[in-house]
């Protein structure tokens, strides 16, 4: 018998801009029934050593997940616990790596990573890549960036405004792979089967600010009874556009997420 149920649809989009001369941003999605798992990183450090921490850091938190969640009873599991041991692994082993090889020295990446399931969320963060979440119209980010500017604007030092043209607003006061430890900010955030869920780097926030990001997504959210895959890549390839068409001088990646049907049973 064949039956709707709510699942997990996503689109991700990943370019390396018109500057740059590779593309330093990694992102993976996993579904680990009844999560996905969601992850971007921005990749930092020269050479193809940015490219190699963003691709470590996405791929050892994908595996310590599903090790995590096989392992154990998923009654039993502490998502929070899960994710934080994730990243921790992470950064080990990217520190580590780059002690052993001198040309990957000083690498280290940023991360932003989702557990979504149609009912609830689970985010993990490091550095400067955002999650924002859109719900009722109105978009949240829903992480605090780990930078010099985004300190300020939290002292007062500095506004919003200012912030988003700062020359030293690509500095992070906290990433992956740069020290021997490195802590994530770990929590849950309540969820709403219309809500969409944005993971990005700086690449496209840096160009299109969360204002104009609402705006677009908002309308697109509007005009829809509910996600689907197609209106979810459509919507990402609208974000990517929109980076480009403003020089694209960073690497641009994001990943939109949204509950939706899908038809299962025999």
């Amino acid at each position: 018998m064949l039956e709707e149920v709510e699942t997990v649809l996503y689109a991700a989009r990943s370019h390396i801009g018109l500057v740059r001369p590779m593309n330093e941003d990694s992102y993976a999605v996993h579904e680990y029934r009844p999560w996905t798992l969601l992850v971007v990183a921005d990749g930092m450090g020269g050479a193809s050593a940015g490219e190699v921490a963003s691709r470590m850091a996405a791929s050892a938190v994908s595996e310590d997940i599903l090790e995590n969640l096989q392992q154990a009873d998923p009654a039993d599991v502490d998502l929070e616990t899960v994710l934080r041991h994730a990243v921790q692994r992470a950064n080990g082993e990217i520190w580590e790596a780059a002690r052993q090889n001198v040309d990957l020295l000083g690498m280290g990446t940023t991360l932003v990573a989702a557990l979504l399931h149609p009912s609830q969320l689970f985010l993990a963060h490091i550095g400067d890549s955002r999650a924002y979440r859109l719900h009722d119209g109105r978009l949240e980010q829903l992480t605090r960036d780990h930078s010099l500017v985004a300190e300020l604007v939290r002292r007062g030092q500095i506004t919003e405004a200012e912030a988003e043209h700062h020359p030293q607003r690509n500095i992070v006061t906290r990433s992956l792979g740069t020290a021997p430890v490195s802590e994530p900010d770990v929590e849950r955030i309540a969820w709403w089967t219309d809500d969409l869920l944005l993971l990005c780097t700086d690449g496209l926030t840096n160009l299109v600010p969360t204002r104009e990001l609402e705006a677009h997504l908002g309308s697109i959210a509007q005009s829809q009874r509910g996600w689907t895959e197609e209106v979810l890549g459509e919507a990402a390839d609208l974000l990517l556009g929109l980076a480009l068409e403003r020089g694209g001088q960073d690497n641009i990646t994001l990943v939109l997420a949204a509950c939706g049907k899908e038809i299962s049973g025999s």
